[in-house]
C-alpha cells in the first residue's frame, strides 16, 4: 500500500507537487489545530502559562499564516527535485517494514537537529539576518502559526533536510514520513510560547520551548532546535535569560 502511494506520488513531477502540497497543508493545519486545543486545555486545567515576551503585532497571525502557505509552496516545489532524484537513481527509498524503522527515525531526529542548528547559524549571519531571517524574527512573540513563517529562501534551506539522508542510505518510507511530522510537532512546541516546565532551569533538556521563545525575544543565541547540546558546544546559549 505504502509503496503504491509513493510510486504514484513520485511517478511524475506534477504528482509530487500536488501530493506534497496537500500533505504539508494537512500536516500544518492538523498539528496547529490540535496544538491550539491542547494548549487551551492545559491553560484551563493545568495552569499552563505563557512565556513573558512582547505583545503580538497587528495582523501577526494572518501574516504568519500567509508566509507559512508560501513556505509550503516551496516545500512542494522541492518535491519535484526529490521526484527527479528518485527517477535518476540518485535517491533510494526502502519499502520494508522491520525493526530498523525505530533506529532510522532516531537517526533522522538527530540529523534534523544538526541540519537545523547549522542552517540557523547561517541564517544569523549579518547578510542573511538582514535580508532573509528577519521575516521569521518579525514575530518577537512566536505563535503556533509561526512554525513555517519564513522567507522563501529560508524555507528552501530548511527543506533540504531530507536530501543528504536520501543520498547516503535507502531509509524506510515510514522513517522518511516521520521527519516532517516530528519536525513540525517540535517546531510547534518551540513556537507556542508556553513554558511547559517552569520549575526547571533554562538549560534543562525539557525547556526547549522557553529557550526558543527567548531566542525570538533576544534575536540571537539558542540556535538549537530541541536539544541544547550544540548551543553548549559552540557557545551560542543565550546568557542571562529572563
Amino acid at each position: 500500500m505504502l509503496e503504491a502511494i509513493f510510486s504514484w506520488v513520485f511517478e511524475t513531477w506534477y504528482n509530487a507537487f500536488i501530493a506534497l502540497l496537500l500533505f504539508f497543508n494537512v500536516l500544518y493545519w492538523s498539528v496547529t489545530g490540535t496544538g491550539i486545543l491542547v494548549f487551551r486545555y492545559l491553560v484551563r486545567k493545568r495552569g499552563l502559562t505563557k512565556v513573558a515576551n512582547h505583545h503580538l503585532y497587528a495582523g501577526q497571525r494572518r501574516k504568519e499564516i500567509g508566509q507559512s502557505m508560501r513556505s509550503i509552496l516551496v516545500f512542494s516545489l522541492q518535491g519535484i527535485l526529490i521526484q527527479q532524484g528518485i527517477k535518476q537513481g540518485w535517491f533510494q527509498i526502502s519499502y520494508e517494514l522491520n525493526w530498523w524503522l525505530l533506529p532510522q527515525i532516531i537517526a533522522l531526529f538527530f540529523w534534523n537537529e544538526i541540519h537545523f542548528y547549522f542552517s540557523h547559524a547561517l541564517l544569523h549571519t549579518r547578510f542573511m539576518m538582514r535580508h532573509i531571517h528577519k521575516v521569521h524574527h518579525h514575530s518577537k512573540e512566536p505563535t503556533v502559526f509561526s512554525t513555517f513563517s519564513f522567507h522563501w529562501i529560508e524555507a528552501f534551506l530548511l527543506g533540504t533536510v531530507i536530501v543528504f539522508p536520501l543520498l547516503i542510505f535507502p531509509f524506510q518510507a515510514l522513517a522518511i514520513l516521520s521527519l516532517p511530522v516530528m519536525s513540525l510537532i517540535i517546531n510547534l512546541l518551540g513556537h507556542c510560547n508556553y513554558d511547559f516546565f517552569s520549575q526547571h532551569s533554562p538549560e534543562h533538556l525539557l525547556k526547549f520551548s522557553y529557550r526558543h521563545s527567548m531566542h525570538h525575544k533576544k534575536g540571537k543565541g539558542n540556535l538549537g532546535f530541541l536539544l541544547p547540546w550544540l548551543d553548549k558546544i559552540f557557545n551560542t546559549t543565550v546568557k542571562n535569560i529572563s
